[in-house]
């Protein structure tokens, strides 16, 4: 392929995305309205969330999931299954976006912090195994689920830095704790912003780890 078919083709695929992001962001709006408190149901409340939207964007760091410098096989691969349904424990829609592990060993990926924040839930989650909850410095949380393990006995306000390992990938929840086994090795990672008085609602976190693709972290595992 020549040099001008390929950067043509680099530009085609970043207009691609552009409106792909657009969509989301589209359907994100509509999203709002329909959930918006009747306080909230005005322009400036619209302005507000789209702030908040602004924010994340801005404090992502670092991809989840390390690269690995020893092992070139030891991939992550992820779809859009944003609001995809769930069965366990009831019907539900999948408010996240599963990072799949090409090594199916649970404790083998690091996971690091996506952004700087502290340690708000830690712990065992029927639904999500262990799991860490991190709020970010502009009042953001970052979910991140069915670990094998943790990095450290970490602990609620607990400071996190950006690439700080959190734990590690595994396959643990659906069922009482320490259950695992229930599905292959991955990471759930959800991300809600904050919508009003004590409520928060998810946001598709696909385009965002599209974006921090490009930037990992590089570890030796």
């Amino acid at each position: 392929m020549s040099q001008t078919r390929k950067i043509a083709s680099c530009l085609t695929a970043v207009l691609l995305m552009c409106c792909i992001i657009q969509g989301e962001m589209l359907w994100l709006e509509d999203l709002l309205r329909e959930q918006a408190l009747p306080e909230q149901n005005d322009r400036y409340g619209f302005d507000v969330y789209l702030d908040t939207m602004e924010l994340v964007w801005g404090e992502l760091v670092w991809f989840p999931v390390p690269e690995s410098d020893c092992n070139e096989n030891a991939t992550t691969a992820f779809e859009n299954t944003w609001m995809a349904e769930r069965t366990y424990g009831g019907k539900r829609n999948h408010e996240g976006t599963d990072l799949m592990a090409s090594v199916d060993e649970a404790g083998y990926y690091p996971v690091v912090s996506m952004t700087d924040g502290v340690v708000e839930q830690v712990g065992w989650l029927e639904k999500g195994g262990w799991r860490i909850g991190v709020r970010s410095l502009k009042g953001n949380y970052y979910y991140y689920a069915h670990l094998d393990s943790y990095a450290r006995e970490w602990e609620p306000g607990d400071p996190i830095q950006a690439g700080d390992i959190l734990g590690y990938m595994g396959d643990s929840g659906y069922g009482p704790e320490g259950t695992t086994g229930q599905f292959p090795v991955h990471l759930h990672v959800g991300i809600y912003v904050p919508l009003g008085a004590d409520q928060e609602m998810a946001v598709n976190p696909y385009w965002m780890l599209r974006y921090l693709e490009q930037k990992k972290l590089t570890c030796s595992y």
